[in-house]
This record gives structure tokens, C-alpha cells and sequence, in this order.
């Protein structure tokens, strides 16, 4: 009885134990937004005297705006969404807080944060890169980051639609079956880019996916934002030059953070019940797989049309984003209200 009691014991120490490590880890990324935040307007703060208040806070907060702007852009949330699904069927302890979102925006704000560095340091080749939209390097670096976006996006996507489809197959109550199928780790699409699939194991490893994302200056915001800071220092401050990517960072970390929070607890909830599961599963993994259809069809007509190789109707995915983590916040409440209705009952 000694035994078995000490084994409970040890058991129940390693639990704590890695609560505690899994509560440490959720904080990071909170920890990490406050501090971009904090640095930001510190030194808003401390070039007011030379551009004005009003002037100062006006940017600052138009580079919140942008960064959170830009979380939403539908290459953000596609890929946020569908590979928290993907881990979340894998392993449910690496999903604790928003670390996904959290990781994946902080490689994507690295680029924009060490680009405004040298253009507020005065990089006269970068400030051309990043202002002259006939610049061939930022040509084929925009072409880089919607190419491995669209692919990015467009691997998960099939993965996941493989697990849509295994699961609409399966009998409902078969648990096991069921978790299988959402894996879906031994489909040919799985085989074939298992060795990018599996690299993504943990919430960390979206820090290089985030950063190859930024690496192609892929939207108006970013692109806005360096020609904004270049400006800001060439003749005011460049404290307040320096302000604005960390602010940006702020904005764009805070919002794909909430979207995956959002999401990983949408997945422990549902993983209670197996009924439930699948029916979330079903739900969830459905929107995710045609958020990033779209995603992937918009990224080859801007390939085509930017190569001139071939032509395809274009899509706005302006505010697809905004739409897609709409319509999951809607499936969270509704996940809330039944789950408390359970518990009352």
C-alpha cells in the first residue's frame, strides 16, 4: 500500500509540476506584448518635445492599428487556425494560452522591427527597398512570401482536409477512430511533406514560419509602415521612428495571440466529450479548410498575375480574415452557452 501510495504521490508531483512549467509558459507571450507595448510608447514618450503630442500619438496609435490590421489578414488566420487544430489533435498540454498566434507574429514583426532599424539608421539601400515599388529586390521578395504562404497555407489546408473527410466518414461514438482520422498523420499528403508537417511540433517552431512569412514586405501595411518610419526619422525623432515597429509588433502579437487563445480553447473543450468532438471537429476543421482554400486559390491568381504566366479570376480577401475569426468567436460563444447549460443541468 506504501508503494502504490508513493507512486500516487510522485504522480500527482509531476502533474504540479508541469501545470506549473505549462502556467509559466502562458504567461510569455503576455509578458512579451506588455513589453513591446510598454517600450513603445516609452519612447513616444520621450520625442513628444520634438514632433508634439498630438502628432506623436497620432502615429503611434495608426502603427497599433496597422499591426492589429494586419493580424487579420486571411494568410494570418488560415495558418494560425489550422495548425493549432493540427497540434491541438496531436498533444492538448502544448496548447495552453495563445502561443501559436503569439510565436507566428513575433518571427513576422522581426522582419518589420530590424527593416525600420535600418531605415531610421539611415540604410539609404534598404529605405529604397522598401519606398521604390520598382525595387527588384523587393519584387522577388514579395513574390518569395506569397509563394511560401500560399504553400504554407495550402499544406496544412489538405492535411486537414484529409481529416475532414475521414471524419465525416467515421461512425459517430467511435472515439478512437475518430482520433485517428483527425490526425490524419498517415494520409500520402502527410508522407510527402511530413518533414515541414512535422517541424511545426510545437508552438515555438511558428517563430521561422512567421518570419519567412515577413520576409516577402507582403502587404500594404508593412510596406506603409517602413516608408512611414523613414519619413518620422528623417525629420522629426528617431525615438519616434524606432516607436512605430514596436508598437506594430504590439498590435499584430496581441491580435494572433487572442485568435489562437481563442481556438485552443475551442479544442480542450470539445476534447471532453467525443460526440462533441467530432461535431466541433467537423465544424471547425471545415471552416479552417475552406478559409485556407481560398487563401491558397487568391495566392496562385496574384502569382499568375504577377508573373504573367497565367490569369485566373482575383479574389478579395481583404476582410476575410475579419469574417473568419467572426464566425469562430460565434461558434466559442455558442460552445460557452451549451457548456454552461450542461453544467447547470
Amino acid at each position: 500500500m506504501s508503494t502504490t501510495a508513493e507512486k500516487s504521490t510522485s504522480a500527482s508531483r509531476t502533474d504540479e509540476a508541469a501545470a506549473d512549467r505549462g502556467s509559466r509558459r502562458a504567461r510569455v507571450p503576455a509578458l512579451v506584448v506588455a513589453a513591446l507595448a510598454v517600450t513603445g510608447i516609452g519612447l513616444v514618450l520621450a520625442s513628444t518635445s520634438e514632433i508634439g503630442p498630438a502628432a506623436a500619438w497620432g502615429l503611434a496609435a495608426t502603427a497599433v492599428l496597422l499591426g492589429a490590421r494586419h493580424a487579420f489578414d486571411a494568410d494570418h488566420i488560415a495558418i494560425i487556425d489550422n495548425v493549432t487544430r493540427r497540434l491541438a489533435v496531436a498533444d492538448h498540454t502544448r496548447l495552453r494560452g495563445g502561443a501559436i498566434g503569439f510565436w507566428f507574429a513575433l518571427g513576422h514583426s522581426s522582419v518589420v522591427i530590424v527593416t525600420a532599424a535600418f531605415v531610421t539608421a539611415g540604410a539609404a539601400a534598404v529605405r529604397s527597398l522598401v519606398e521604390s515599388e520598382d525595387s527588384g529586390v523587393r519584387e522577388v521578395l514579395g513574390m518569395w512570401g506569397l509563394t511560401f504562404a500560399t504553400c504554407v497555407v495550402g499544406i496544412f489546408g489538405i492535411v486537414n482536409l484529409i481529416a475532414f473527410v475521414r471524419l465525416l466518414r467515421r461512425r459517430p461514438g467511435d472515439a478512437a477512430a475518430e482520433g485517428a482520422a483527425a490526425s490524419a498523420s498517415r494520409g500520402p499528403i502527410s508522407m510527402i511533406f511530413s518533414r515541414l508537417i512535422d517541424t511545426v511540433d510545437r508552438p515555438t517552431r511558428m517563430y521561422p514560419v512567421g518570419l519567412l512569412f515577413g520576409l516577402g514586405f507582403d502587404t500594404a501595411a508593412t510596406i506603409g509602415l517602413m516608408i512611414a518610419a523613414g519619413t518620422t526619422a528623417a525629420s522629426t525623432s528617431p525615438l519616434l521612428a524606432l516607436s512605430l515597429p514596436l508598437l506594430f509588433a504590439a498590435g499584430m502579437a496581441a491580435c494572433d495571440t487572442g485568435d489562437s487563445v481563442m481556438m485552443a480553447r475551442l479544442y480542450r473543450w470539445a476534447a471532453g466529450d467525443g460526440g462533441r468532438f467530432r461535431r466541433y471537429n467537423l465544424i471547425v476543421t471545415g471552416l479552417s479548410v475552406l478559409i485556407a482554400g481560398v487563401v491558397v486559390i487568391a495566392g496562385i491568381a496574384e502569382v499568375g498575375a504577377e508573373t504573367a504566366t497565367f490569369a485566373l479570376p482575383t479574389l478579395n480577401t481583404e476582410y476575410l480574415g475579419f469574417v473568419a475569426t467572426g464566425v469562430f468567436a460565434l461558434i466559442a460563444v455558442v460552445a460557452l452557452v451549451v457548456a454552461r447549460r450542461r453544467t447547470d443541468g
